[in-house]
């Protein structure tokens, strides 16, 4: 058995190319082998020699012509539902050139011919810091293109070996098994013991459905036990952390659901302050939004509210706002009527609809496309909604809140956000500090993680955390914030095989690296190699909580006491302020 050190790409010079057919349909993955000078025939039939599964497919559908060197016809051979080539129909008995990367559509199915080699090279499996280094910038080109890429993590039955026996065969035998059914594009890396890492560029999630169905599959048919967890760009997170976590979560078959209040870390002071403002809120009626970078719990914070709040019993309803395009996140939202589209065959009630008496979270406000905003401004002002395709409204009883990592005010300026719908939102605005400003939570987020993951791990019992990992992790800045802490520890569960989490279990090279992009500018420093993660000092003395006071109070000196011009230049709702100044016990202006 190779091990990982072996698995690289060794074809020889001018070996020649073999041909293959990839067939993509709703229930099946797989590449079929195109001999030279052969003629393959298509269809559902049992005889024939490439099989779909589709129901538009006729039992012998189609033939597939490969020339002695190599060159290609599709041939319709009489089918009731057509064949098609770029985009053309074939009229029965009609045969036509197909170049390698050419689509045949067969109902709802894709076969493409292209080239393979002759002779299978061993899939490379890559180191778990490549892989998040290559995810960072998977999201980041899928944030500016809105192309869609899927990360698969997948966990394979251990057997009885140890952690460094099975790096050396088992994940080899799984990159042997599973190889020829990646593409060339796609990514495979080691996560941790028996666990791998599988990024698919350029695909949606039902085709990733797919290809891990084959890989599955394949692992089945090796005598390997084989689970897998999916999360899609855009569904289920824009930033690394978010996928890795869904995707872990689903492996690990939880749910994530947000902790209770009495649950929820709550040890900076700054984050007490936050969360009386929090219960304040949860106890009356107005919309609250909250703001803070990716990762710092905004979610948490929004269930939190909820279950603080007078509708605790009634539903709580989380809704992503990225997740969408906007004509089905408008048929999401508010349902439809019957006939309202093509494929609306019945009516459906919207989501809204669904949550009366609870509470709706719009996760990533800002992201709502402007279209959108104006309607669900609507519904917020007269708690009336209308289904797509009706003309009636219908009661709603619903209370909101929204969060957004977006500078709403600059969006407002650059014409992607409503302003009206920015004050009807903002009744209540709660700003959650990132991690690294509230750094006397870290080890006790970090123990909570170990203790929730411990058993989803295989472990029974969460292992301690050893003092020289303690420092590692209280000097790093967490630019991922809680979710990178909770991605980092469920690693270091897999790695430590039961004993206390130690240094060699963290990623001290990423740490490093990431921590010096944090460190301030000194023009007088000379450059110099970075250092060990667990020397990065630790920067940010200034309380921004004290900054921001400052500010709120320069302010409203300037607008001479008036609360309501104030909060206007501050961007803010006129309650908001009023909270913030009783929060901060500074007595309001009198007229």
């Amino acid at each position: 058995m190779r091990s990982l050190t072996t698995l690289f790409d060794h074809r020889p010079e001018n070996q020649p190319v073999a041909l293959q057919l990839l067939v993509m349909g709703p229930d099946l993955f797989f590449a079929h082998p195109l001999p030279r000078g052969r003629t393959l025939t298509i269809g559902r039939a049992d005889n024939v020699d490439v099989q779909l599964t589709d129901p538009m497919a006729s039992r012998v559908h189609a033939r597939i012509h490969v020339g002695p060197t190599g060159t290609l016809e599709v041939e319709d051979v009489g089918s009731i539902n057509k064949t098609k080539v770029r985009d053309t129909t074939l009229a029965a008995g009609e045969r036509v050139g197909l170049l390698p990367g050419e689509a045949i559509t067969i109902g709802s199915t894709i076969l493409m011919a292209q080239e393979a080699p002759a002779v299978a090279r061993p899939r490379r499996v890559w180191p778990h810091t490549y892989f998040e280094a290559r995810l960072e910038e998977e999201c980041l080109r899928s944030t500016e293109t809105r192309a869609s890429f899927v990360m698969v993590r997948l966990g394979v039955g251990a057997g009885g070996a140890t952690a460094t026996e099975r790096d050396r065969t088992q994940a080899g035998a799984v990159a042997e098994t599973i190889g020829p059914a990646l593409r060339a594009s796609d990514m495979l890396a080691l996560y941790a013991p028996c666990e791998l890492e599988i990024l698919l560029p350029n695909t949606t999630f039902e085709l990733a459905t797919a290809i891990v169905q084959d890989l599955v599959g394949r692992l089945r048919t090796a005598g390997l036990a084989g689970k897998t967890g999916i999360a899609a760009f855009g569904r289920d997170g824009q930033t690394a952390e978010a996928i890795a976590a869904r995707a872990s979560e689903r492996l690990r078959g939880i749910e994530s659901p947000a902790p209770a209040p009495d649950k929820v870390v709550v040890e900076d002071a700054r984050m007490r302050r936050v969360y009386q403002l929090a219960r304040s809120a949860a106890a009356g009626v107005i919309n609250v939004l909250i703001l803070g970078e990716t990762g710092v719990g905004k979610d948490v914070m929004a269930e939190a509210i909820h279950r603080m709040s007078p509708r605790a019993k009634g539903p709580f309803l989380s809704i992503n706002c990225t997740n969408f395009s906007e004509t089905l996140l408008e048929s999401e939202l508010f349902g439809h009527e019957k006939g309202a589209f093509t494929g609306a065959t019945a009516a459906k009630p919207g989501l809204l609809e669904t949550a009366q008496g609870g509470t709706v979270f719009l996760d990533e406000i800002g992201d709502m496309p402007m279209g959108l905003q104006a309607k669900i401004l609507r519904v917020i002002e007269t708690r009336q909604l209308s289904r797509v395709g009706s003309v009636k409204s219908h009661a709603i009883d619903v209370r909101f809140v929204a969060a957004t990592n977006k500078h709403l005010e600059a969006e407002i300026g650059a014409g992607r956000f409503r302003r009206d719908l920015f004050y009807r939102l903002n009744g209540m605005s709660l700003q959650l500090p990132p991690l690294r400003e509230r750094r006397a939570e870290i080890l006790p987020l970090a123990r909570m993680f170990l203790a929730q993951l411990a058993e989803p791990c295989g472990l029974p019992a969460a292992p301690p955390l050893s003092p020289e990992a303690e420092r590692v992790l209280e000097s790093y800045p967490w630019p991922g914030n809680v979710r990178e802490v909770r991605n980092m520890m469920e690693r270091a569960l897999l790695l430590c095989e039961g004993g206390p989490i130690l240094p060699e279990h963290l990623p001290l090279e990423n740490m490093a690296a990431s921590a010096i992009s944090f460190l301030p500018a000194d023009p007088g420093r000379a450059t110099a190699a970075p250092a060990p993660a667990v020397a990065i000092p630790v920067t940010g003395d200034a309380d921004p909580d004290a900054e921001e006071k400052e500010r709120f109070q320069r302010v409203l000196a300037e607008c001479g006491g008036n609360q309501s011009r104030a909060a206007k230049q501050l961007g803010i709702a006129r309650s908001t302020l009023i909270a913030r100044l009783e929060a901060w016990n500074v007595p309001r202006p009198r007229k």
